[in-house]
């Protein structure tokens, strides 16, 4: 009601209302049969809009596929990949046998009737690299993995946006997967298989030991980027695979700086890189610094080793940490000297909003988003690997690809 407006109606519009004759019973069923077509008719235009919204995106949907595929033929070479990244010398003991293919199993009780299908297991030493697929698809989101032939393989039932995985255990974090916006873990075999699963946050970091005794992973509760201090809160957990116990870095663990404990309410962990299953490095971030812990389990303690870095990555011989440094608005790549301490910027001058994985000693892999491809629901990313000699330069090696696990 405006200002001008009162209880009292004004007499030339009371006058209008009274004059105005009422419909007779005809001009009703006229007036309700206009109304009737009226709401078919907006009913009838929102089905046709959304059928048609649904194949322009089914359309843009396959466009992007069909790019992916002529890419990656473009771009992959399996030859070249084995012979990087596959060691000639190891090779594997006990691959699938040919016959071992996919089998359904159709189980009859009284009371239902349940279909299992089983897919072939996964021989550990015939996984070189295990991926998240970022093919825009229907198999878009699905763990890969780049077989010993440099074949590019799917696994067909296992969902993930962060992976990581040894020949002993890996574990697979995905965010749809979850409920009420929450997310599940799958703790795996070498071989990719579910052995166990629990609930997570949103998922960001995920590790698993090299004996595969421990797995740990981050999530966001608060927020989704490490760019802002102060916008985002963390859980970080390990968890011992066999007693089926989780430790919570923030509770359990006790952090110290120049041996002065740090009890600060707003600290938060992530990023966690197994020396092995006692010894690790994680990051933790206090009051807009970050700093790099070295943790062990045996102890329930961490002390800072490097400051002003974050996502700690150990090389398979502990002699060197990949860390990323804050600069501005982006993450540089920084090789740290785990003895001296020493830094050095890496080869990579995009911002790496990732953790990195180590191929061997002397090579990091990485996902980066790839903005020209894809469609706004299904993202590309593709993963580089970068010498960390001084002066090498990154190079594309997974095309469609992200969260690299060798």
């Amino acid at each position: 009601m405006t200002e001008n407006d009162d209880l009292t109606p004004h007499p030339d519009i009371d006058g209008e209302i009274a004059a105005m004759p009422l419909p007779d019973a005809e001009d009703e069923g006229g007036t309700s049969f206009a109304l009737l077509v009226v709401a078919l008719l907006v009913l009838v235009g929102g089905s046709v809009y959304f059928v048609g919204r649904l194949l322009a995106v089914d359309s843009e949907t396959a466009a992007a596929q069909a790019q992916a595929e002529e890419r990656i033929l473009a771009e992959f070479d399996p030859e070249e990949f084995t012979s990087e990244f596959a060691d000639p010398e190891t090779s594997p003991s006990s691959l699938p046998l040919a016959e071992d293919e996919t089998t359904t199993t159709t189980t009859t009780t009284p009371e239902s009737t349940t279909t299992t299908t089983v897919r072939p297991a996964i021989n550990p030493d015939d996984v070189v690299l295990a991926f998240v697929n970022r093919v825009p698809g229907d198999e878009y989101g699905l763990a890969g993995y780049i077989d010993r032939q440099g074949e590019r393989q799917i696994v067909p039932d296992l969902e993930c946006d962060r992976i990581d995985l040894n020949d002993n255990r890996g574990i697979c974090l995905s965010a749809t997967a979850g409920l009420n916006g929450s997310g599940r873990a799958l703790i795996l075999d070498g071989g990719l298989t579910p052995i166990s699963r629990f609930g997570v946050n949103r998922p960001s970091r995920a590790a698993a030991s090299p004996d595969g005794a421990v797995v740990a992973w981050t999530g966001f509760t608060l927020g989704h980027s490490y760019l802002a201090e102060g916008e985002f809160a963390t859980t970080t957990q390990l968890i011992s695979v066999d007693r089926k116990i989780a430790a919570d870095l923030e509770s359990i663990f006790k952090t110290y700086r120049n041996d002065e404990l740090m009890d600060d309410e707003e600290r938060n962990f992530w990023g966690v890189s197994f020396v092995d299953s006692d010894l690790f490095y994680a990051t933790v971030g206090v009051g807009g610094e970050t700093f790099i812990v070295q943790g062990r389990v045996s102890t329930s303690r961490m002390d800072v080793v490097f400051e002003n870095a974050s996502c700690p990555e150990v090389s398979p011989d502990g002699k060197t940490v990949v860390v990323k440094e804050q600069r501005g608005d982006r993450f540089q790549l920084i090789a740290v000297d785990v003895a001296t301490g020493a830094r050095r910027d890496l080869g990579e001058t995009r911002s790496v909003d990732d953790q990195v994985e180590w191929a061997d000693d002397n090579n990091i892999l990485y996902g980066m988003p790839n903005l020209d491809e894809g469609t706004d629901s299904q993202p590309v990313f593709d993963i580089y690997a970068l010498n960390v000699a001084p002066g090498s330069q990154p190079r594309l090696v997974v095309p469609f690809a992200e969260s690299p696990a060798a």
